[in-house]
């Protein structure tokens, strides 16, 4: 008698558990961005996480490195593009440290604007900087095409 009502507690138990379980996974907060820029999230996290972790300096070896994230306009303006003056892709010269992707706007099925947050940490401070990133959609992949100054 005793082992069946343990029994009955531990499966009401784990009923409780698993009814829970459902209840938190109902109460998520759903994604309300345009699903372009849930797509273009993706794209935009790999280009920045490539240009972050390598060298920075405009040349155009370093903008060949990257033709693969960018338009092909976006790639052939940078051909002209002076070695000796600010990332193109932060507007910055000096480079900044990390980066974190925020607000984005859909302009069409095919073409996004993506606010970019770029960081500068030390000891001491952190600063923080905005850009404006554009995507567009060229034979199923999000490319950049072009980025904006926010600011600094």
């Amino acid at each position: 008698m005793q082992n069946s009502k343990r029994t009955m507690h531990n499966l009401v138990f784990a009923l409780c558990i698993v009814q829970c379980a459902f209840f938190i996974g109902a109460c998520s907060i759903p994604n309300l961005e345009p699903s372009e820029c849930v797509e273009a999230r993706d794209s935009a996290r790999q280009f920045y996480s490539f240009h972050f972790g390598n060298e920075m300096r405009p040349s155009a070896e370093n903008f060949k490195a990257r033709e693969r994230y960018l338009t092909p306009r976006y790639f052939a303006s940078l051909s002209a593009y002076p070695e000796t003056v600010r990332d193109p892709f932060t507007m910055t010269t000096e480079y900044p440290r990390t980066f974190k992707l925020a607000e984005c706007k859909a302009a069409s099925a095919t073409d996004i604007d993506l606010r970019v947050q770029i960081y500068w940490r030390d000891d001491t401070k952190t600063e923080q900087q905005e850009v404006q990133a554009n995507f567009v959609k060229q034979d199923g992949k999000w490319l950049l095409d072009g980025v904006g100054s926010k600011g600094r």
